[in-house]
């Protein structure tokens, strides 16, 4: 049986709700692929919905506290697409919060970026953020440093 074939097969058992050592038997295949089967079907309906969320919480929320929202699973995704490292749930959430901070801060979607769309998100982020401009913060200017230094990071790794 073809890979295609098994792939569908067991995830429609699956659906039907059965069990993974009597999909195994009906299509052939041990149960770790199984497993691989069912995860990389997983995968393919999730990611884009996971990939809005990001978008989402960069833009609008506290990406930290939804990354630490997500399931175990939705991290495991988040690490394959963008290849992060990892090996329990915490090193993964710290090894996701570490790749897009930059991206947070400057309130940016990593994906399809040009360097117009930096420059302009850094200029909107730092009318906000500028020690200067705004009196409520501190005049140490913490977050407009921080600010800078993602710009600069997202200018020298983009193109």
């Amino acid at each position: 049986m073809k890979k295609a074939q098994a792939k569908k097969i067991a995830i429609e058992m699956k659906n039907k709700g059965f069990k993974v050592p009597d999909i195994c038997d009906a299509i052939g295949k041990s149960v770790s692929t199984v497993y691989l089967y069912l995860r990389e079907d997983y995968h393919e309906k999730r990611l884009p919905a996971l990939k809005q969320e990001i978008k989402h919480a960069l833009l609008c929320g506290d990406f930290r506290a939804y990354v630490k929202s997500l399931p175990y699973k939705d991290l495991c995704i988040i690490r394959n697409e963008f290849t992060h490292a990892g090996y329990n749930k915490l090193s993964t959430i710290m090894g996701i919060w570490d790749y897009f901070k930059d991206y947070s801060l400057l309130g940016l979607y990593p994906e399809n970026i040009s360097r117009e769309e930096i420059k302009r998100a850094f200029k909107r982020q730092a009318k906000k953020v500028h020690p200067d401009l705004n009196p409520q913060l501190s005049k140490s200017g913490t977050e407009f440093i921080k600010l800078q230094k993602s710009y600069h990071h997202l200018m020298a790794c983009s193109f």
